[in-house]
């Protein structure tokens, strides 16, 4: 039975030619790239490539990029970092509510430790009230952190006026960019970024390895979790090429296709809400179009439990928010924060939209979400509803990338 995905938010399947450039490192060129021998040499040659592919994305150098083994642990570094271990209040960070667990985790340690921690106030379009968080900031503010795009809602962040807001405070600002990759122009540089995080398997690169941008002149102010020496004494262990390697390709192959995959993206977007509308009364998307971005659909279905609904298709992958939050039976924090009511967060579910996905599948998944989100809520079709519903032009717009 094929599986139409519409969880691209939680992980991607891995290009075809990122593994083409992981495949040299796991067979003939296999040494550690921290090795003085001609296989080391090369190893160590892989990995600076990857380097500057990764800084071309986000406007950087290389020199400035730390290998990770993803964005929890790039995220854990750069926030635990900014405190010293006996840190306590006054000393507070700043955390942005609807944020992935790998962050709001760190604050609830740093909480623990005795670290006085402030969470910003988000509006209903998700976006952080930019007000609220000048008011929070201070002389004791180590840090403060912000996706850049929300996992749940799309919503992206102001990020150049917090970070203006940040630095006028003398605080440092981190973002984690895990979504916003291969979605949005990124430039440290612009933005004035203090440290940023990154995921390979977001933009169909390989699980278990991710990036950490870090601007030189603040490198100083943030301390290593793990000790070794390697990477600007922030991260240590050797460097798992092939891995990187992939991360590398796949940051190139985000640059080259992001502007038209945004194009195509907007045209999955209206496909799918035509669908959605046309066969469920009332549903409602949650957040604000105007500062989101499209790849992200999360939609109230009234009457439907979203947990249920995910669970019981067989042929659609979806889920009903962040894949670190999936277990929970808790109604998302993401969409409460935001102001839905619990009955209403309980009853999204979100849509990840691949570009590369034909509109024909696109339509057959959105309808079968349709069909079975109707039967839970004992709700018939509506007469004709189905493929022909929306006629052939739809799947003739736009050719697949």
């Amino acid at each position: 039975m094929k599986t139409i995905y519409l969880d691209g938010c939680a992980t991607t399947r891995v290009d075809d030619e990122v593994l083409e450039a992981m495949l040299p490192y796991l067979r003939e060129e296999y040494g550690n790239p921290s090795s003085p021998h001609a296989m080391g040499k090369r190893a160590r040659r892989a990995v600076d490539a990857a380097a500057e592919s990764v800084a071309r994305l986000i406007g950087a150098d290389a020199g400035e990029i730390v290998f990770t083994s993803g964005a929890t642990e790039s995220n854990n570094i750069a926030l635990l970092g900014a405190f010293a271990h006996d840190d306590a209040a006054p000393v507070n960070g700043v955390f942005c509510p609807t944020d992935h667990k790998s962050s709001l985790a760190v604050g609830q340690a740093l909480a623990a430790r005795g670290v006085e921690i402030r969470t910003m106030r988000v509006r209903p379009s998700g976006q952080v009230d930019l007000g609220h968080l000048a008011g929070l900031l201070d002389l004791g503010t180590r840090v403060a952190t912000a996706a850049w795009v929300n996992s749940e809602i799309g919503a992206v962040q102001p990020v150049r006026a917090m970070a203006a807001l940040c630095h006028e405070a003398g605080a440092l600002l981190h973002v984690d960019g895990a979504q916003a990759a291969g979605r949005v122009p990124i430039d440290v540089r612009d933005t004035e970024l203090d440290v940023l995080s990154l995921s390979a398997h977001k933009i169909r690169g390989p699980k278990g390895v991710g990036a950490l941008y870090v601007r030189p002149e603040i490198r100083h102010r943030l301390r290593p979790v793990m000790y070794g020496g390697g990477q600007h004494a922030l991260r240590s262990g050797t460097i798992p090429t092939h891995l990187v390697a992939g991360l590398g390709r796949a940051c190139e192959l985000a640059a080259e296709r992001r502007e038209a995959e945004w194009r195509r993206v907007l045209e999955l977007r209206a496909t799918a809400l035509d669908v959605l509308r046309a066969g469920f009364p009332g549903v409602r998307v949650n957040g604000d179009p105007d500062v989101s971005v499209p790849h992200v659909l999360n939609v109230v279905l009234p009457g439907v439990r979203g947990e249920s609904l995910v669970s019981s298709l067989r042929s659609v992958a979806l889920s009903t928010g962040s894949a670190c939050n999936s277990g929970s039976q808790e109604p998302s924090y993401v969409l409460t924060a935001i102001g839905l009511a619990a009955e209403d967060a309980n009853s999204s579910v979100r849509l990840c939209l691949d570009p590369r996905m034909p509109f024909e599948d696109l339509v057959s998944g959105v309808e079968t979400v349709v069909e079975r989100a109707r039967a839970l809520a004992g709700v018939a079709l509506p007469y004709g509803f189905g493929p022909d519903s929306f006629g052939p032009d739809s799947f003739e717009e736009v050719t697949p990338l």
